[in-house]
């Protein structure tokens, strides 16, 4: 009896996207963390999660435009939440 032949699985597709930004102030620098969750939807029907480090697959202009983004959401929450 053959060895029945598997069908190949590729992706398909991008579902889901989530990035989790993180800052955490210490009394000597604030500590900063980017990562992310990406779900690939698949040819036989079933889903594949991605997770990791962020950075390393973003520029150095994107990394700074989102340590800006964060300065500034933590800034404006010091105002309007203290």
């Amino acid at each position: 009896m053959a060895f029945q032949p598997q069908p190949t699985i590729t992706s398909t597709g991008i579902g889901k996207m989530v990035v989790i930004l993180k800052t955490d102030p210490d009394d000597e620098y604030v500590q900063q963390s980017a990562h992310f969750q990406i779900e690939i939807e698949r040819s036989d029907g079933s889903r594949k999660s991605l997770r990791g480090d962020l950075v390393p697959h973003i520029t150095p202009a994107q990394r700074q435009g989102l340590m800006d983004f964060m300065a500034s959401l933590r800034t404006q929450a010091e105002e309007e939440i203290l």
